[in-house]
């Protein structure tokens, strides 16, 4: 299914026949993937985002969302279908791109695509927009005032490929809401977004005349000034530079939300931790670590445990370490190159530095052989992101001050909190980590499964890129009514 070329790009058949192609191979040269990549140009990318601008016009802008949001959700479940050839053809060449292992690849479309079927889109999109009909005509919201949603004409998306799966949310809201889509892929991961635009398409093919996908080198500057200054809406993913870059070429009057890089966290509650429940609390937390390797947003790098608890923070390190040591086998990982996999022995070794001088009551535990997981263990707290690939620090620490001071530095650059807490004791926890900006507390166990009614990074999907006309009906405010004049006093002056 994997032999040959893979064609990492799509455009409408109408463009596609008068694209020039190149192949260029990516990944270690050990294990590295050909792909036959469209040739970019300024020239072309005119060429393209007007064609798609025009498909818009003609298949999206007058079409109903529902019946567009119908054929979106038919899309996820053929990537759900175990027997689909969609679906097998996602998972071979995912991993055929060398960075994660089959099982996290399943594991990853599964969650990815499992909350957008069986009305999932119409779910998603009402709760942003109250209905889907008022991406269609003026309708009653909540309090009877008409209203109309309006998508941009066309959106640039540009990817990042830390995480399997990226693309799909992004991709579906542009077409949810009636925009044509423009997308640069990812360098690391450039399958899936021309595998959903290919799916897209044969699904439908007016939503697919309204689709292009290509990739050109990240910094390549008069390729990046040509899609974005004239892009009325931009959605980016990536690093500090890169994004700042970004932000700079945008049009003035564009609309563009841009996420980079972050990581996440862990909060403990010491009435969570009972000796009947260990065992269950540590391979929920371990999950959450393992998961995509640490290699997104929501992963955890840190976990915050309070002492006092039926069993100690020492006690709930050491099961987690027995739990990551299970997943080994149960969710691999996929080794990581050289130069990453020398991170991770060179904070293993400044660890064993800690624990050999006393720094901080800190212990090491390690998988048995290989860089497959590593754990730190230390008295009070900090917050210092670790190397990923399963790389994490567990604190032991009196109570949620002691944490809030030590993450209020860098309360910005954390996505999400996983919080293990009940009852009363979970409310208030949660309102002191809300309060330092932290855009998502979630249980321990779902951090990587983000609510379809949610938001990232603090940011609804849809809302931030719409544009809103009301229909009011009469005079409502007291701008419109007649002045008040005071009476005239009667009678004679004196």
């Amino acid at each position: 299914m994997t032999q040959g070329l893979f064609d990492a790009f799509y455009l409408p058949p109408d463009v596609e026949r008068d694209a020039d192609t190149s192949v260029q191979r990516f990944g270690p040269p050990h294990d590295a993937i050909e792909l036959r990549l469209a040739t970019v140009s300024p020239a072309s990318i005119e060429t393209w985002v007007e064609a798609i601008r025009s498909a818009r016009a003609e298949h999206l802008a007058r079409r109903p969302a529902a019946e567009i949001h119908r054929v979106l959700e038919r899309v996820a479940q053929r990537f759900l279908d175990p027997q689909s050839p969609v679906r097998r053809n996602a998972i071979a060449w995912l991993a055929h791109s060398g960075r994660f292992s089959t099982p996290m690849i399943e594991r990853a479309l599964t969650d990815t695509f499992g909350p957008l079927s069986a009305g999932g889109v119409s779910r998603w999109v009402a709760s942003e927009v109250g209905s889907a009909t008022a991406l269609d005509h003026p309708t009653p919201d909540r309090k009877g005032i008409p209203r109309q949603a309006f998508g941009p004409e066309w959106m640039l998306q540009i990817y990042a490929g830390n995480v399997p799966g990226l693309p799909v949310w992004p991709f579906y809201s542009a077409l949810a809401m009636k925009s044509a889509l423009f997308a640069k892929a990812s360098s690391q991961e450039p399958v899936l977004a021309p595998l959903l635009a290919r799916t897209i398409a044969e699904e439908d093919r007016g939503l697919g005349a309204c689709i292009a996908v290509v990739w050109w080198k990240g910094g390549t500057i008069e390729l990046d000034r040509a899609a974005v200054r004239r892009a009325p809406a931009v959605l980016a993913f990536g690093g500090e530079n890169s994004t700042m870059s970004i932000a700079r070429e945008t049009h003035p009057e564009a609309k563009i939300v841009i996420h980079g890089s972050k990581v996440s966290v862990a909060y403990i509650s010491r009435a969570s931790l009972t000796r009947p429940g260990l065992g269950s609390l540590a391979a929920r937390a371990a999950f959450d670590v393992a998961l995509y390797d640490q290699q997104g947003c929501l992963s955890p790098h840190a976990f915050y445990v309070e002492r006092g608890g039926d069993v100690g923070p020492a006690a709930f390190a050491s099961a987690l370490g027995g739990a990551l040591e299970t997943l080994r086998d149960g969710l691999p990982r996929r080794e990581p190159e050289a130069s990453q996999a020398a991170r991770v022995q060179l904070y293993r070794a400044q660890a064993h530095f800690e624990e050999a001088t006393g720094s901080r009551g800190t212990q090491v535990l390690a998988s048995s052989e290989g860089t497959d997981w590593t754990l730190v263990y230390e008295d009070g707290a900090r917050f210092e992101p670790t190397p990923a690939y399963r790389t994490v620090r567990v604190h032991a620490v009196d109570g949620v001050q002691e944490v809030e001071a030590a993450l209020a530095p860098a309360a910005r650059f954390i996505e999400a909190i996983g919080l293990e807490a009940k009852g009363r004791e979970r409310v208030a926890l949660a309102a002191a980590l809300a309060a330092m900006g932290v855009p998502r507390i979630a249980p321990l166990g779902a951090l990587q499964s983000p609510s379809l009614v949610g938001t990232h990074g603090g940011l609804h999907r849809l809302l931030p890129f719409l544009r809103w006309t009301t229909v009011e009906t009469g005079p409502r405010s007291s701008a419109v009514r007649r002045p008040h004049r005071p009476k005239r006093k009667s009678g004679r002056s004196r």
